[in-house]
């Protein structure tokens, strides 16, 4: 191995690049969305997003506009100026990527597995031939969590489906792109199906 490819090795590992290929990536997403492309196998089922996430971003981009224009009004002209609008147009654009990678990476189901995501951030995979039961069990959780053997992937409505496993599977806790991956065993799995499982 050369040093050149440990250095892009070790330099692909740093927090700050995970990070500027999550965004990066968020854009791309934005894109897929715009132009109505979805990241599904082919023959999958995607399941539906929990209601209120799009009515929440409308409301965060009303007040991110607000909150651009007094600035506008309220900075005198020249550098902090342009700086706090650029910085208010970017946030715009990154919530509404995060958004649309939601909406591009939904979960779904085929023949052979469950694959649970948010966007780019994949919690479980569970091989289907692992399940042995399906249960319609209505919990409020709107945090995603691995606790106790059981991965909740909660939302704005809550959960809505229970499955019981008959081996582990390895879940991934809720992380922010630029950490590690830390994952857990779980024989429970909690997430919101919207009536179509």
């Amino acid at each position: 191995m050369t040093t050149a490819h440990k250095l892009r090795t070790l330099a692909a590992k740093h927090p700050a690049v995970r990070a500027g290929r999550y965004e990066l990536g968020l854009y791309c997403d934005l894109i897929r969305w715009a132009r109505g492309r979805t990241d599904v196998s082919e023959g999958a089922r995607a399941l539906p997003h929990p209601p209120g996430r799009l009515q929440m971003l409308g409301f965060l981009t009303a007040v991110l506009l607000i909150e651009l224009v007094a600035v506008h009004l309220l900075l005198p002209s020249g550098t902090v100026r342009l700086i706090a609008l650029l910085l208010s147009l970017w946030g715009i654009v990154f919530v509404w990527g995060l958004v649309a990678s939601e909406r591009v990476r939904p979960s779904y189901i085929d023949d052979q597995q469950l694959v649970l995501r948010r966007g780019r951030k994949v919690f479980a995979t569970v091989p289907l031939a692992l399940v042995s039961k399906w249960n319609a069990s209505r919990s409020y959780e709107t945090d995603v969590t691995v606790h106790d053997g059981q991965l909740t992937i909660g939302g704005s409505a809550g959960t809505d489906k229970q499955i019981i496993l008959l081996e582990p599977v390895y879940a991934a806790e809720d992380t922010y792109p630029w950490q590690k991956k830390r994952t857990a065993p779980v024989t429970r799995v909690r997430f919101y199906a919207g009536g179509v499982l």
